[in-house]
């Protein structure tokens, strides 16, 4: 006797993508990696309230510029979780044991894709007890000597390290897509942990920092070593020099290029989205969403070159 087996529907109902999209909401919330990472960026928020990072005046290098800088562990396991679901899709030996199965691998990936939900609002609740520790002190202070400003983190500023952890989850779903190789996903998330996270510092300087994926609202000019009185009325904050920057440095919170860089952010996540997407299975839709991605990358680096008071020369300040 011949089994004749239905043929297998190009069309994926919503309840399936519905319930992979839980399926992986539920194994992110059971990861103790996840837990594991949150944990981490807790400790550091812990650590620099002690220390008066960003309460104290000259008490943390750049002060405000690392605002963003907690969010590292939970960034970075969120990659290599992300990446280890992603390799759970290895195809079988032999494809045709994938013809009865609800849905394609394009729809598995809109699935993994929607775990990002869950290190985001992680990074969300860091950033929430992070402004929490600051308002209790009073004030976040910008500045040094006589030349501090003080003021309240705005709401704007508490997306930045939510939407970098959620990229960082994107990307380790990209990697996958484009390797399967367990090894080869751990070693690239590290090094994207080191360069966008902790070796922060690179990208407060142009031209690095217009393609930063995490950094603060603070944008520097630099004032040389001896500054006239008005150049250091100009600015809301003045940071004395200190080893990085011989000269003075006009600080200033910068919401407007800062909302243009979470707008560069979303562009990237989406790109590696629609990356990720196209390498899971031939699908129109992907499209719309490299599509969108690509616009919004192009208008948060456009935006930041145009709205952003401050030099863009080699190595200069940002």
């Amino acid at each position: 006797m011949i089994a004749v087996l239905p043929a297998r529907s190009d069309v994926v109902g919503g309840d399936t993508v519905r319930a992979l999209v839980a399926a992986e909401i539920r194994r992110a919330l059971r990861s103790p990696l996840l837990w594991a990472g949150l944990a981490g960026s807790l400790a550091i928020v812990w650590w620099f309230d002690s220390d008066g990072a960003f309460t104290d005046p000259g008490a943390y290098g750049e002060h405000y510029a690392a605002w963003e800088f907690p969010v590292g562990p939970l960034a970075f396991v969120a990659f290599l979780v992300a990446n280890g679901a992603a390799l759970r899709d290895r195809p079988p030996p032999a494809a045709d044991l994938l013809a009865s199965t609800p849905a394609r691998g394009w729809e598995r990936t809109v699935g993994l894709l929607a775990g990002a939900l869950v290190p985001t609002l992680m990074g969300l609740a860091v950033f929430g007890v992070q402004d929490t520790a600051v308002l209790a002190h009073g004030t976040a202070v910008l500045g040094d000597g006589p030349w501090v400003s003080t003021f309240e983190p705005a709401l704007l500023e508490l997306l930045g390290g939510p939407l970098a952890v959620a990229c960082s989850w994107v990307a380790g779903i990209a990697v996958a897509r484009l390797v399967r190789s367990r090894t080869v996903g751990a070693v690239l998330g590290f090094l994207g942990w080191a360069l966008f996270s902790f070796d922060f510092y690179t990208f407060l300087y142009a031209p690095f920092g217009l393609f930063a994926l995490s950094r603060s609202a603070v944008v520097a000019a630099d004032l040389g070593s001896d500054p006239s009185p008005a150049q250091l009325a100009a600015h809301q904050a003045v940071g004395r020099p200190g080893d990085l920057v011989p000269g003075y440095l006009g600080l200033d919170r910068d919401l407007p290029s800062y909302a243009l860089h979470l707008v560069f952010v979303v562009g990237v996540a989406s790109l590696l989205a629609a990356l990720a997407l196209a390498r899971s299975g031939r699908d129109r839709r992907t499209r719309p969403v490299g599509a969108v991605g690509l616009a919004l990358v192009l208008l948060g680096l456009g935006g930041q070159v145009l709205t952003l008071d401050t030099d863009l020369g080699w190595l200069d300040p940002l």
